[in-house]
């Protein structure tokens, strides 16, 4: 197990070496300093959409408008959880967990041009590298369904099934392998359940499944190289070998509720949410070893990135329109900024409504997708 750890270390720093040695931390000294920032508003249905500017230390926000999903009623029909872009940022894939499938956005119209009927709890529509096709989650029929892509034609294709409660995914750099994590029996114990799927995208077929990596499984995504895969849960941040299979490290997060996380685009760290702490988990991307936490608002979920990869946007929740109450509600409903150099906190958006409750996030662009395309 020390033997394993250990290599771990080496790889991930070779990693991290070969990443920075070839300018790979978001766009590098050309990255541009105004981009956008999505985030879906499950107690609106609808997508909000923020300017920003960013300068040294600095990050001015201004929203820039919005996008209905369906017409304002007094609950939400769609309830959209993740908003993932497609290959540049001309199309963003939106998951609704009470749509039952996703919707399609021009990013350029600003308008939605499909809406495609996938399964209960659509909680995730993941698009592939080329574009041409998307899997989606679906937590409530325990599967996940591909949409095949044509254009703007969007049509059902293969469904897989998978341990119950499939969430988020990501592909592989060549599109043929897509990983998966499960939340496992909702009764389960906490750390005896949750799965990573390894899917053949091709063969449509379930080639392995790791597990443990604790219930209610939020995220998956590999390191730089895909020799390793980190995923979360609310109890664990777990390292697996993607070839074997073997979990070689378990990390606790520093309270309860460990939820999204993200590497940062230099190879220096991992960021980890722990909602029910209201603060994010630094963790060295070399050691693994957490370096810091640091407070950043009520009930912090995802992350995207500047391009530049300096800036770290983190959504932080509202009204519990989804999932348990308890662990999920907060109080300021938006997203706030943190700056990776100075671990402050530099700017924080409030969304309007007593209702709002955010999720997803996404920059468009983004230093770490682009940083993920890089690889290609």
């Amino acid at each position: 197990m020390w033997k394993n750890v250990w290599m771990l270390g080496v790889a991930v720093a070779a990693a991290a070496a070969v990443a920075s040695c070839a300018g790979m931390g978001g766009y590098g000294p050309a990255a541009p300093t105004a981009y956008e920032v999505w985030i879906p508003d499950q107690g609106h249905d609808k997508i909000l959409i923020y300017a920003v500017t960013e300068g040294d230390g600095t990050v001015r926000v201004t929203k820039s408008g919005e996008i209905a999903l369906a017409p304002a009623g007094r609950e939400p029909t769609v309830a959209p959880h993740i908003l993932l872009f497609g290959p540049g940022y001309k199309r963003a894939y939106v998951a609704g967990v009470r749509a039952a499938g996703m919707h399609v956005v021009d990013t350029e119209r600003r308008a939605v041009i499909a809406r495609v009927p996938t399964g209960k709890g659509s909680h995730a529509a993941t698009p592939s590298w080329a574009g041409d096709r998307i899997w989606v989650a679906n937590l409530g029929d325990n599967n996940i369904v591909e949409v095949v892509a044509q254009g703007d034609n969007y049509t059902r294709g293969r469904t897989i099934a998978t341990d119950p409660r499939p969430s988020c995914a990501f592909w592989s750099r060549d599109d043929r392998t897509f990983w998966v994590v499960t939340g496992g029996p909702a009764k389960a114990p906490l750390d005896q359940a949750g799965t990573v799927t390894v899917v053949d995208a091709r063969a449509g077929k379930v080639r392995q499944v790791i597990q443990p990596i604790g219930r209610d499984g939020c995220a998956v995504v590999p390191s730089h190289d895909e020799r390793w895969l980190y995923s979360s849960s609310p109890t664990q941040f777990t390292v697996a070998d993607a070839k074997t299979g073997q979990i070689v490290k378990r990390i606790r997060p520093s309270g309860p509720d460990g939820h999204g996380f993200m590497p940062t685009p230099d190879g220096k760290y991992i960021l980890l949410a722990v909602r029910q702490a209201d603060a994010v988990d630094v963790l060295d991307a070399t050691t693994l070893d957490r370096v810091r936490t640091v407070p950043v608002g009520s009930r912090p979920d995802l992350f995207d990135l500047s391009p530049s990869g300096r800036y770290a946007f983190i959504s932080l929740r509202g009204k519990a329109i989804t999932g348990d109450p308890h662990a999920l509600t907060g109080k300021e409903p938006g997203f706030a900024v943190l700056d990776t150099q100075t671990w402050q906190v530099v700017a924080k958006v409030r969304v309007e409504g007593e209702d709002a409750d955010i999720h997803g996030i996404a920059t468009r662009p983004s230093g770490f997708w682009d940083w993920y395309r890089a690889r290609r």
